[in-house]
């Protein structure tokens, strides 16, 4: 049993990570960094609350595994990323000249409106999800309803104009999302210090992995993405800037999620049960006592309205391009999301999320590899291959939790 004065250091570290985080990010030097700026765009895609609700998943499938199966979901998303870097190097001068290269990108930006309306779905279902448990209601039925009633809302904003002022309030909250997530794993790395100190860590004995938990492990895909996002922001900052920081926020996101599922050995292993939403809720509990799934719910909140609200306006900027006016693009977009989010399971969500990203993830390595043909970069070749066959693995074999 752990006591108050416990909960009281591990809740304090969140906390004093939160404001510390905050302060940097939000100084004004920060925010008008074009690193910043750059970097912030695919960081916070990347790292939503998303990745702590499933956690626990990941946790009760691997075992003490359970961060090397991490770094290996982060690994691929990384090899990923070279394919879109290569592409934003060696395909946007070329854009518009007809041909092959072409093809692709118009084929991949269309997987990329239906991946984006199943993320969409995802970050609603989860954000009503955290927001409900509380509460003690976890009635799927309940929560589609209200998922729905959300993104209802969003379109009917966006139809009438107002969803550039939901992108402003958007863009004031990422800093604080990004440290409200990074409080909470500070919070979870103190609880794991101090059952080491204490001599409480245990992490139980090793765990059988099957063919099934291997596959549900390759279909949490939709985790990791959202580096994608720098692809589709030439129209502010540079090709090799856009590189740069889609990388570092690759590597800054991976080690936040390998340190956090490390971080969780302790408090699901030997396994508690089942990991629904609520676990990670009762987890925090235990970690930092009560204010703490406070703080988690905040970040719930934040992150996944920024999303919901980023991921509607990018695609709507897309739909416009191509002469759809404006004001239709947003049913156009959140209509299916409202259909998934009515009749579409959670851990099925993150699966066909995964599915989709992982299409438009094949279409952009298999562009790359074209461009490298051409360029006579066998090595790259070579690479943009394998990213291809492993996007055809999450594609083809990834299966729900």
């Amino acid at each position: 049993m752990r006591t108050t004065a416990e909960h009281f250091v591990a809740f304090g570290a969140g906390l004093a990570t939160v404001l510390v985080v905050a302060y940097i990010l939000y100084r004004p030097r920060v925010q008008r960094s074009s690193a910043y700026q750059a970097t912030v765009v695919p960081l916070a895609n990347i790292m939503d609350v998303g990745f702590i609700l499933f956690a626990p998943a990941i946790v009760l499938l691997a075992g003490f595994r359970a961060p090397l199966f991490m770094l290996g979901i982060c690994l691929v998303a990384i090899a990923a990323g070279f394919a879109i870097a290569y592409n934003i190097r060696h395909y946007e001068p070329i854009a518009g000249q007809g041909g092959a290269p072409d093809g692709f990108e118009e084929a991949s930006e269309w997987a990329l409106l239906g991946a984006s309306m199943v993320n969409i779905a995802y970050y609603t279902i989860v954000l009503i999800a955290l927001v409900m448990l509380p509460f003690g209601s976890t009635d799927p039925t309940v929560r589609g309803w209200v998922g729905a009633a959300v993104l209802v809302v969003v379109i009917a904003v966006g139809v009438g104009g107002g969803m550039d002022w939901l992108n402003r309030q958007g863009d004031r909250t990422t800093a604080f999302n990004l440290a409200a997530v990074l409080g909470i794993v500070a919070a979870f790395v103190v609880f794991n210090v101090q059952d080491l100190i204490g001599g409480r860590w245990d992490i139980g004995e090793s765990t059988t992995m099957g063919t099934d938990d291997i596959r549900k492990m390759i279909g949490l895909f939709a985790i990791v993405q959202g580096f994608e996002a720098s692809r589709y922001i030439g129209v502010r900052f540079g090709s090799e800037l856009r590189v740069t920081t889609m990388r570092v926020a690759q590597v800054i996101s991976a080690a936040v999620f390998v340190v956090f599922v490390l971080a969780l050995l302790a408090a699901f292993l030997p396994p508690i049960g089942v990991a629904d939403g609520a676990a990670i809720l009762e987890a925090a509990d235990d970690v930092g006592g009560a204010p703490l799934p406070w703080l988690l719910l905040l970040a719930a909140i934040g992150s996944q309205t920024s999303a919901i609200i980023g991921a509607t306006s990018s695609r709507s900027d897309m739909l416009v391009e191509r002469k759809v006016p404006r004001r239709w693009s947003f049913p156009i977009i959140l209509v299916p999301a409202v259909l998934m989010v009515l009749f579409v399971d959670l851990n099925v969500a993150v699966n066909l999320a995964s599915r989709v990203f992982a299409a438009f993830f094949t279409i952009q390595a298999s562009l790359a590899l074209l461009l490298a043909y051409r360029n006579r970069r066998w090595p790259a070749m070579g690479g943009f291959g394998v990213v291809v066959a492993a996007m055809l693995a999450v594609l083809v074999f990834g299966l729900p939790l």
